[in-house]
């Protein structure tokens, strides 16, 4: 006789695991969901069981009883997000990537979700009268902290690894208790991942402070040879190429949103590479990069091609066909905002693109090119070079050598008898400058009617003397220091020979004792008056805290002085009457022009359309303008 048990006894089929798996499943969801309510002493069994739709007794054989059902919830959520972990770490390709994939994943925006976060508020509370609870806890604990551990490793000292991965862990978790508990950090998470991005990027780049550690080695290394940018990119150059323009609109706009939710770390790295105020790049120029790649996936995402039909079946296509890869310039004073001009239009149609600065140290540029191969641009797409390696790139390309050549050309602003002189002063001293094609107060030349020029030295002289100095982290900082001791020598040289000229110094004129600053080389904000727009320190670059100002006799003598500056030009002007200013904006002919354009600014499609783009007429001036009493 046949003893064998029948076969109904034996392990469960697949069909009857996978629905045991997923009575369980509900059965946790429908506990989250009452945790998530009613809070963690009033979820009852029975309270539960009705949410759920069933009997309490199917508690007790799939969990055994309460305290089971709870540990199963709690285990399930820790899983789902040691899951989503995983899944980031498998994707990163570099350590910093590998460290990164750990907050991404604790702070990511669905562990924000209110059922959620409820639901581990209230696993917290119950931690320290629980032994399941912390057993479940030390797990998720040791998890997080061998991953950091992992990715930490190539990048730290290993006397300061277990610190580091202490420091980011307990940011972790403080930021996301203190983002409920206070309201400090944003609700979607995004500031508090920002946060830990910035912790992770500073504790890195003290580890090497002469290599950009932070930033994978490829990207930032400014050593690579110049032309290696040429041989190795082929694969990556196919590849972007022949993505469609849809998939290419998406990687920029993940490019756009990353950019946005890391400003706070870039704008530091920034201010690091550049010695700019920390707060001025993350005001001015964060937004401005953002937009340009906003504005790129937008232009990836429009037809290549324009389709004309000529009737009885016959049509035609002029097709757009970008060059297989550029170089963008990206001068030392400004080069996430300068590059970004070129690299999001030039992968938007296809190209590659090189950022070439001559900064030695790229971090920020070269953190841009990681988040491009985050978001699913392929190796080569985008690259950075610095130094030495970036000049000789420039110059076998057939353009200017980076450094001085690369600066940004001279704007100009003209302050009219009948605007608002205060006003106006604080907007020229310390406010947004968007009519400025360079932050640094030296790159724009003020002209200003004689009626009212006194009256704006007065004002500018006292708007100066209280901008703040110092350390260019300090977001309180308005003014920080000179890039190098020979650009300060070059910018003192550049007034002495105004002066001469007959330029009247009217704030500064010379160095700030650093002090407790140390080897940091400060030029006082440097006011000069009289000046003339032939002066040597109005046409040479010059990137410092010095106004120069202009007067003018006339409407006339302005739009004349202001033309001879060349084609191009990039004008604001404050004024009473506005008619006046485009008057004179169309005589001076200024490329783009900003007429009273106040703190609050424009909005982002009038500054789009401000943009001079290709046009039939072959050349376009474009003014915006706010009234006298707007703002």
């Amino acid at each position: 006789m046949d003893m064998a048990p029948p076969q109904s006894a034996a392990v469960p089929s697949e069909p009857m695991r996978s629905f045991e798996a997923e009575r369980r499943r509900h059965l946790i969801e429908a506990t989250i969901e009452t945790v998530s309510d009613v809070g963690f002493k009033a979820a009852s069994l029975g309270e539960i069981a009705r949410r759920a739709g069933v009997s309490q007794g199917l508690f007790a054989h799939y969990f055994g009883d309460k305290d089971g059902l709870l540990e199963a919830t709690l285990r399930f959520m820790a899983a789902r997000l040691a899951r989503a972990t995983a899944a980031r770490l498998r994707a990163a390709r570099t350590p910093l990537e590998r460290v990164l994939a750990v907050p991404e994943s604790a702070l990511a925006p669905e562990e924000f979700d209110p059922r959620t976060s409820a639901v581990w508020l209230a696993f917290w509370g119950q931690i320290m009268h629980s032994e399941p609870y912390r057993r479940v806890q030390s797990i998720y604990q040791q998890r997080m902290r061998a991953n950091l551990r992992y990715g930490l490793r190539p990048l730290v000292d290993p006397a300061r690894l277990e610190i580091s991965v202490s420091f980011i862990a307990a940011t972790i978790d403080g930021l996301w208790l203190q983002s409920h508990s206070t309201g400090v950090v944003r609700s979607d998470g995004s500031e508090a991942r920002s946060i830990v991005r910035e912790l992770v990027t500073l504790l890195i780049a003290r580890e090497g402070a002469s290599s950009p550690a932070s930033v994978p080695a490829q990207a930032a290394a400014p050593s690579t040879p110049a032309r290696s940018w040429r041989s190795s990119d082929a694969g990556g150059s196919l590849a972007w190429r022949t993505a469609t323009r849809g998939e290419r609109g998406e990687v920029l706009r993940r490019v756009a949103l990353r950019l946005r939710d890391e400003r706070k770390a870039i704008a530091r790295l920034e201010a690091r590479d550049t010695g700019r105020p920390v707060a001025d790049v993350e005001a001015h120029d964060l937004p401005r990069v953002i937009r340009a790649f906003e504005r790129a996936a937008e232009q990836a995402a429009a037809p290549a091609a324009d389709h004309v039909d000529f009737g009885g079946g016959r049509s035609g296509w002029a097709d757009r066909c970008p060059p297989a890869s550029i170089l963008a310039p990206a001068h030392w004073s400004a080069p996430l905002l300068l590059a970004s001009r070129g690299v999001g239009p030039a992968l938007a149609e296809g190209a590659t693109a090189v950022a070439c600065s001559a900064a030695r140290k790229t971090r920020a540029l070269s953190r841009l090119a990681a988040i491009a191969r985050e978001a699913g641009a392929p190796e080569g797409a985008f690259e950075v070079l610095g130094g030495d390696d970036a000049d000789r790139a420039a110059r076998a390309a057939g353009g200017p050598s980076v450094g001085w050549a690369d600066a940004p050309r001279k704007s100009a602003v003209l302050v009219t008898d009948d605007a608002d002189v205060a006003r106006a002063a604080f907007e020229i001293a310390r406010g947004a400058r968007r009519f400025a094609r360079a932050r640094a107060l030296s790159e724009t030349i003020v002209f200003v009617a004689e009626a009212a020029r006194q009256t704006l030295v007065e004002r500018l002289r006292a708007e100066m003397a209280a901008l703040a100095m110092g350390d260019p982290m300090d977001p309180a900082v308005e003014v920080g220091p000179m890039a190098s001791r020979d650009q300060l020598e070059r910018a003192l040289a550049l007034i002495e020979a105004a002066r001469r000229d007959g330029a009247r110094v009217k704030l500064g004129g010379r160095a700030e004792d650093p002090g407790a600053r140390s080897r940091a080389a400060f030029l006082k904000p440097t006011l000069l008056d009289d000046g003339h727009e032939d002066m040597a320190i109005a046409r040479a670059p010059v990137f410092a805290p010095i106004v120069l100002t202009c007067g003018v006799a006339t409407n006339a003598d302005a739009a004349a002085r202001l033309r001879a500056l060349g084609p191009g030009l990039s004008l604001g002007v404050y004024v009473g009457d506005v008619a006046r200013a485009r008057r004179l904006a169309r005589d001076a002919e200024a490329a783009v022009c900003r007429i009273n354009d106040w703190g609050r600014g424009f909005a982002a499609a009038e500054e789009d359309w401000l943009d001079p783009g290709a046009s039939v007429y072959g050349r376009v001036r474009r003014t915006l303008a706010c009234d006298a009493d707007a703002g």
